[in-house]
């Protein structure tokens, strides 16, 4: 299982500053999501992939909530790392989160058609049956909106009791093999690449933000 490396500001985690580790998706697999879109070749590439797969399960398992009440004070790993270093302060914490919050915020808005709403899929914490989760890994959201929804990607979250009650439909299709997994995971798959793909391009517009460059 992924595990998101997020760090809190000063005042929260105590003088020692230490990096907190949390999993706020136990959907995903080792591998980072955009890793499978990106293809990193390069260090600068693979240093890009990270930032960019810390940055958006942040904000859909944290800081997209924290931004409605203006007070970001936790920060992917890769944002934080370099304040700890200069000036661990509140406020520095604070500023920077967002800033970044505020960065994704507006790139998810730019996005054409449903990539926002594939990435909120892909990275919003939720647990899912075993079985559904075993077959699909990173992309198992988006393998249960497509196996049953009509309308697979509505705003927002409103149909998060649906997606439940279509996950367990979904196990025990595969119980019974009657779905096509591989073909399902595939077409997953490839929306999730066009997603990461389109999302990575609006955000090297606002490469100062990022922090690899």
């Amino acid at each position: 299982m992924k595990k998101t490396n997020t760090t809190k500001s000063p005042k929260t985690q105590g003088a020692a500053h230490d990096v907190k580790t949390t999993t706020p998706n136990t959907t995903h697999p080792t591998t980072r999501l955009t890793d499978a879109a990106l293809r990193p070749a390069t260090p600068l590439e693979i240093m890009v992939s990270r930032a960019l797969d810390q940055e958006l399960e942040w904000y859909f398992s944290y800081a997209e909530a924290a931004l409605h009440r203006e007070s970001v004070r936790m920060l992917p790993s890769y944002a934080a790392i370099p304040i700890l270093a200069t000036a661990p302060t509140e406020e520095a914490f604070r500023a920077r989160g967002l800033e970044i919050a505020g960065t994704v915020k507006r790139c998810l808005v730019t996005v054409r058609g449903k990539h926002a709403e594939i990435l909120r899929a892909a990275y919003t914490p939720r647990a899912w049956p075993k079985a559904v989760e075993k077959a699909f890994e990173g992309v198992t959201a988006i393998a249960v909106r497509l196996a049953f929804a009509d309308d697979p990607w509505p705003e927002r979250s409103s149909r998060t009791g649906l997606e439940q009650a279509a996950a367990i439909r979904l196990a025990a299709a595969i119980k019974s093999r009657s779905i096509p997994v591989g073909r399902l995971r595939s077409q997953a798959q490839r929306l999730l690449g066009g997603a990461v793909v389109a999302y990575a391009g609006v955000r090297a517009l606002e490469g100062s933000t990022l922090g690899v460059g």
